[in-house]
């Protein structure tokens, strides 16, 4: 796989989409923006997942021209620390199990690079699949697929406060039908599993026009983001642990999600066995 100046990053939610993307943002000569709100607005007016692509397009050329201008960007970082969040939600032990908050705040910044060869990185990962067929035609630009184990990845959205916590995807509803079908199923683990699938079938179907990281290969590895971006063979990349099986999550549905996992999904099985 060919390094690249602009590289997406689209994954399953909660699937270390975030933490690469910190990762990254720590490599000499890179930058990487978790979900940049600007994103929000060129969602909205996007009238295709082409015209998405066209304007996301425009986006990281102007994100790059502000950088090498030395302007200041909006760019996500840690309460409290000019640092990419590496997670953005924090669990709090209470009396009723577990309470959730946002790590991160937006900040205006301006991001120092070396030259005009730096990397830019953007997250995203519903806007992102939802329109992966246009990106992965986008020229100039790489999009990494991240896949995290599929029970862990249930767990984790059941834990947590989030329109997928309740088998809701809105982001990626516009352009995807089968989104927009899974939003009206009554019961919410069938439709986190069925969402599970849409991922993972559109990662199948575009296998070879990405580049596909397992989160649990990225933690033991971290320094296999070499194959994406020019790092110093100097660096030293932080040591991770896998947190697929994290305190907070219910442990208790777990025979029901691989029972669920077995019976409604095709595709995820094409990552990881069922």
């Amino acid at each position: 796989m060919s390094r690249a100046q602009n590289i997406l990053i689209a994954g399953i939610p909660r699937s270390g989409t975030t933490l690469i993307t910190a990762t990254l943002h720590e490599l000499p000569n890179c930058v990487a923006l978790g979900e940049p709100e600007a994103l929000k607005k060129l969602h909205k007016a996007s009238t295709s997942p082409e015209d998405y692509a066209r304007r996301l397009h425009g986006f990281m050329s102007e994100t790059r021209r502000q950088i090498l201008a030395g302007e200041p960007i909006p760019i996500n970082f840690d309460k409290g620390a000019l640092r990419v969040p590496s997670n953005y939600f924090q669990r709090f032990a209470t009396g009723n199990g577990y309470h959730t908050e946002k790590t991160y705040e937006l900040h205006e910044a301006i991001v120092p690079v070396e030259n005009e060869a730096f990397t830019l990185c953007v997250k995203n990962n519903a806007q992102f699949v939802s329109c992966l067929e246009a990106l992965v035609s986008m020229r100039d630009v790489l999009v990494v697929a991240v896949v995290r184990e599929p029970v862990a990845c249930l767990l984790s959205w059941r834990s947590l406060n989030m329109p997928i916590s309740n088998g809701k995807l809105p982001a990626g509803e516009r352009f995807s039908r089968e989104l927009k079908k899974i939003a009206k199923m009554e019961e919410v683990l069938l439709a986190q599993v069925k969402i599970l699938d849409w991922f993972c079938a559109t990662f199948y179907r575009l296998r070879e026009r990405l580049h596909l990281i397992r989160y649990e290969d990225f933690v033991a590895r971290p320094e296999m983001l070499r194959e994406l971006v020019y790092v110093p063979s100097a660096h030293i990349f932080p040591k991770y642990q896998s947190m697929n099986r994290r305190a907070e999550y219910n442990f208790q549905e777990e025979d029901r999600m691989r029972d669920y996992l077995q019976r409604y999904t095709e595709f995820v099985r094409y990552f990881y066995p069922c």
